[in-house]
This record gives structure tokens, sequence and C-alpha cells, in this order.
């Protein structure tokens, strides 16, 4: 498929060649943003990944930059995204060097020589081929996923390749991507394990009136060896258990998966409905010691969300479920998925609905960061039990400059949890063994405890400068008992191992967050 690509473009260049040359002036715009964040959190388990560890608390302050520099020639453009984020105050050794506090590159101590903190987003070119009769645009480069209109169900985030969009008709919209995911250069003979990893998406926009839109879409993904976010530790299956390459033989484990749905939005008068549906195939390899097992996959993922407007007041609902497997499903075992897996989600899923259960205001901080197969912004499932959410948000306009807003999220998960499970950041949660007694990490309480938790938020905007606006919120979980488990990660500060704890009595979490936004 690499050689397809490389095919692929060179064709678009040498077509781009034979285009007459048009010489016009090169117009130059920045824009962006700057993010000034203050935030206090207790309880939420950015280290440990142990709800039930009492006294985890944090207070930092930090700042994004986030400049877009865009060159244009006439439909021509060139777009380079850069992005810097630092914590204030030195945090490591050095201002780069662990532990620097997830989701920043740098620390600022002393005179804030930071090194190191620049880091390169997007990088693309987008043009229109004038030979094709059909009005398109082609995005070529490091450049933003667009594959969807809901973000984070299946691809947001950045991405290496090519999206294409062809419009044949005023209510039609082709749209291709290709995702070069992972590269395994010269192969896994010469020492590069990552394997041929790569993704293509295919949807056609239809708008059969005024407010309706339908994006039926396709995906399929072929991953071989290590990947990245496209699968994470789940069931106590972590990534190198489930892909690691023969590496006498160059071969190994590969996954073959497809995803196929609909996606949707409609809005009439004060009434808005997104719905969404997924259904997820295919199938991976495992190896279970020396023994590879083919694990075959179906899934699915149901996600709703509606809203009504009645001046001031914006009142909006949102129902999620996505299928899971059983607790007594040994996947790590080579019991079949039936759990969904976004190829990346960009820790988006479910974004600006919650504050610990989804990132909005301090959009580094979540439940349980570095568990990514528990951490439902990025699996969007708990594990390998899938997810069931019911949420509600309202805003309300006092002025057109100061607002108002709470928001409720409850969790479930689609099937209950071993809560007698061993947690590790890298594999998830492995089932407790039935086999044993309960003082030895035996069964529990199988399957018994779905609830995941409730979190509550209240908050402020106030655009109070042009361009400036301050956000204000607090939230607060209750955590469930589906979070429990029989031990949990010893990690502390991110570096030292200080021994498996007890998980069995998860506790609240809660945070405040205050962040100043310059637009530009």
């Amino acid at each position: 498929m690499r050689r397809i690509g490389i095919l692929f473009l060179a064709l678009i260049a040498v077509i781009a060649m034979t285009a007459p040359d048009v010489s016009a002036q090169t117009k130059v715009t920045i824009s962006g943003l700057i993010d000034n964040v203050l935030s206090w959190q207790r309880n939420s388990n950015h280290e440990d990944s142990n709800p039930a560890r009492t006294g985890d608390t944090e207070w930092y302050a930090r700042t994004r930059a986030r400049p877009d520099i865009t060159a244009e020639v006439g439909t021509t453009k060139f777009v380079l995204g850069l992005e810097i984020d630092y914590t204030y105050g030195q945090t490591g050794a050095t201002s780069i060097t662990a532990p620097n506090r997830l989701g920043t590159t740098s620390s600022a101590g002393p005179n804030t020589d930071m090194q190191g903190i620049l880091e390169l987003k997007w990088a693309y070119t987008e043009f229109a081929l004038p030979i094709i009769p059909i009005p398109n645009v082609w995005r070529v480069g490091a450049q933003m996923a667009t594959v969807m209109y809901k973000p984070a169900i299946l691809m947001q985030g950045d991405f290496a390749g090519l999206h294409l969009t062809l419009t044949p008709a005023p209510d039609v919209k082709v749209h291709f991507t290709y995702n070069q995911m992972e590269e395994e250069n010269t192969g896994i003979r010469d020492g590069f394990p990552r394997g041929e990893d790569w993704a293509i998406f295919l949807s056609v926009e239809y708008t059969p009136f005024k407010g309706l839109d339908i994006r039926p879409i396709f995906s399929y993904a072929q991953i071989e060896g290590i990947t990245g976010q496209a699968r994470l530790g789940r069931g106590g299956v972590a990534n190198v258990a489930a892909s690691f390459p023969n590496a006498a033989t160059g071969s190994g484990a590969r996954e073959d998966r497809w995803t196929i749905g609909v996606d949707a939005r409609w809005k009439l008068g004060a009434f808005s409905i997104d719905p969404t549906f997924m259904y997820q195939g295919g199938s991976r390899d495992l190896f279970v010691g020396s023994t590879q097992l083919e694990q075959k996959r179906s899934a699915w993922l149901f996600d709703v969300r509606a809203g009504w407007q009645a001046g001031p007041l914006l009142i909006e609902g949102a129902a999620i479920y996505t299928s899971g497997n059983k607790a007594g499903d040994r996947i790590d075992l080579g019991a079949d998925m039936d759990f969904y897996e976004p190829i990346s989600t960009d820790s988006g899923f479910y974004g600006g609905w919650a504050e610990m259960w989804a990132l909005n205001i301090d959009y580094f901080s979540s439940l349980l960061p570095r568990a990514g197969g528990l951490n439902t912004i990025t699996a969007i499932g708990y594990d390998k039990y899938g997810l069931i959410r019911a949420g509600m948000r309202a805003r309300y306009d006092l002025t057109p400059a100061f607002s108002v807003r709470t928001a409720v999220t409850a969790n479930w998960t689609a099937e209950k949890v071993d809560t007698a499970s061993t947690l590790a950041n890298a594999s998830g949660l492995t089932p407790g063994d039935c086999t044993v007694p309960q003082a030895n990490g035996g069964c529990r309480d199988r399957g018994n405890a779905s609830f995941l938790g409730t979190e509550i938020d209240l908050g402020f905007t106030w655009k109070f400068a042009p361009n400036v606006t301050l956000d204000v919120v607090g939230a607060y979980n209750f955590a469930g008992h589906a979070l429990a488990t029989h031990t949990s990660t010893g990690n502390c500060g991110g570096s030292a191992t200080c021994g498996a704890r007890s998980g069995r009595n998860p506790q609240d979490s809660q945070s405040v967050v205050t962040r100043v936004r310059y637009t530009f």
C-alpha cells in the first residue's frame, strides 16, 4: 500500500507540473490561539491510575501557544501549524526531562530557557487540479483529520497522508483520506519492528434539503506489529502482546479492521439532532506465549446528540452506547473482541461535555489518562467492557459577553466489570483467577459492577476584552464501584515504582479550572 501511495502522489506531481504557469501575489496570514490555564485537581490519577488512592492532589499552571501560518496563492495554500506547551515552574532535571506534566513538552524554570519545545502539528499543501472536470480540493502532508461530522468517533487529530474532496453536485461531496500511521522502512529484518500501518476512509456527504446532512462512511485499517493509539491495552492484552512480530522470519501478528456506518446532522428551527451509528469488524492475531491465535471482532457504536435553543437558553442531551465483552471473555487467552476501537481520537471523544470524563477547559486533564484502554476519551469504551453514557448540558447567555453553564454526565459499562482484575497501564484490566483464593488475587465479585461514575460541572464564560475569553469551571465526579480493582499500578511521580496498591474503594474526584484564551 505504501508503494501505491507513493506512485499516486508522484502522478499528482507530474500532472501538476503540466498545468499552466500562473504567477500571483502570495498572501500570508497568521491565526491561532494562546491559552493560559490554572488548574486544581484531586484524585484524578494522572500518575498511578488508582482511583482508590487518596491524597492525589495537583495545582499547576501552563500555557499553550497554537499559531498557524498560511501562505495562499489563488486557490493554493500552504499551512504550517506550530504548537508550544509548557508548565510554569521546572518539573524535571532540565526543562525537557521527566517528569514533565502529562500533555506538555517543557517547563519554565528560572530564566525560562526552554529547549526542544516547538512542536510541528501541520505542514501541508492544499490545491485544486484544473485538469479534473469535477471541482476538487487536495491536501497533502501533515494535516488535520476531517473524516466525520462528529469528532473522535473514528479518527480525529492530525495525520500524515492525503485527503481529497470532490464535489460532483452542489448537494454531494465525496471524501477520500489515506493515513500512513506507521512506516516499516526497509522491514523487520533490518530492525524496524513498527510494521506497515495504514488506513483509508471513504465517505459521501449528501444534503437532500437544507438543514439535513447525511454522511455514510467506510474505513479499512491494516496494522502490523506494534502500533500507536489505534490499539490500546485492554483485558490484559498489551499492544506488544497482541502484535509482536517474528524477527527471525519477518512475519508476525497482523490486524485487519474495517468500520462502516453513517454520521448525520439535522437542524430544524430551534431543534437539532446529530445521530451516529457504526459497526466494526475484522480480525487480529494474538500471541499467547509462542502460540499465535486469531481473534474475530464484532462491535457496535451508537451516539446521538440533540439540542434545543430558545433565545439565550441552549439545552443539549447525549446518549451513547458501545458494545463490550463480558467479564468471563478472556480476550487475553484468545476470546473474540466485542469492543469498539477508533483509529485515533486525539483525546477528543465527548469533548466539551465534561471536564474529567472528557476534555474541555483544561484539555490536558481527565480520569486515568495513562491507562489508555480505560480512558474513555481515547478508548471510547472502558477496557473491554464497552460504555453506556447519558449526558446533558445547558448554557444561558445573561449578556452577549457573559454566560453560565452546567453539565451532568453519568457513565456505565455495557457489560459488568470484573472488579477483581489487576490494572496495568500497558495492558488494562487482567481478570482475576477464579481458581485461587480471594486473598491471593482470585475472584471476589466478578461481573457485578457496571456504574463508573457521575460528573457534575458548573461554570461561566466571560468575554471581557476583544478576542479574550475567561472560562471558569468546577467539576465533581461521584466514583462508581466499576472503577474498583484488586490491585492497581504503583507508578509514583512518573519514574519510580512503589509496588502494587489496593484499588478496592474508588474515591470521588474534583477539579477547578480557570482559563484565559486569546484568539487571533
